[in-house]
């Protein structure tokens, strides 16, 4: 079970999950609360057999192309989150709790789908009704920052990507790849700015633009240029595995 970090077009470790495709992974069970091109990447490799996430989108680009095709084709299993429910769930694995109670998904059927993952609960004492959320814990998660020192202290400046910090305390192991790689001595003179710290984390990788195509702001937007160019190619197989080859090779 593989958890990635990011939201949709923004501080993805894109760079990482394209070295798994090289590597020919496979079988992998994705937990992505707000995935993109990451994700449609290691579906048209034929990497993932489950995603578990709120949303996969190119946002203003559209759908994940990819990915919408392999779940209509009965390719990929799906399980349908909200952002709420998927943090909640990493919060009872981060305090090794059976479940954690949230209002999410109160009214929909989003735990009716999931009854392993989530169920509805009615308070004792109060009366009141809650989704319990059971742990959720990656085995492995994948995290891009901004810097990272040889200690696995991270920062993402500005912090964009809260949930990050959120992931990482509930996975059992986590990779940090980072645009710069800094000596200690800057977190120490700023701790307050550290956004995981070190002994949450087992690995860190130099992977300068490990982001790309999604943004890593202030130091690279988003290039509109690949994601227009990926979303025509992907309505030809020929063009678009062309362009997947480059893309990996």
């Amino acid at each position: 079970m593989l958890g990635l970090g990011g939201l949709m077009m923004t501080g993805a470790p894109n760079r990482f999950c394209r070295e798994l495709i090289r590597a020919g992974r496979t079988d992998l069970e994705l937990v992505v609360m707000t995935g993109g091109m990451n994700v449609d990447w290691l579906v048209a490799a034929g990497a993932v057999r489950r995603v578990l996430t709120a949303i996969v989108s190119f946002e203003g680009y559209g759908l994940a192309p990819n990915f919408r095709r392999a779940v209509e084709r009965g390719e990929i299993a799906v399980e349908d989150w909200s952002e709420l429910t998927m943090l909640s769930a990493w919060r009872a694995a981060t305090m090794g709790v059976p479940f954690m109670p949230t209002r999410a998904a109160l009214g929909t059927d989003i735990a009716a789908g999931l009854p392993e993952r989530m169920w509805t609960s009615t308070d004792e004492r109060s009366g009141q009704t809650f989704t319990a959320c059971a742990p959720l814990a990656p085995d492995v998660s994948v995290i891009h920052v901004h810097e990272a020192d040889v200690l696995g202290n991270a920062r993402v400046d500005p912090k964009l990507t809260w949930i990050d910090g959120e992931l990482a305390k509930a996975s059992r192991r986590v990779i940090v790849t980072a645009e710069r790689i800094v000596d200690t001595d800057i977190f120490r003179a700023a701790p307050e700015r550290t956004a995981i710290p070190g002994y949450a984390v087992d690995h860190v990788v130099h992977a300068p633009r490990g982001a790309w195509p999604s943004a890593m702001m202030p130091d690279y937007q988003h290039d509109a240029g690949f994601y227009r160019s990926y979303v025509a190619a992907a309505k030809d197989p020929g063009a678009f595995g062309a362009l997947f080859r480059t893309l990996v090779a």
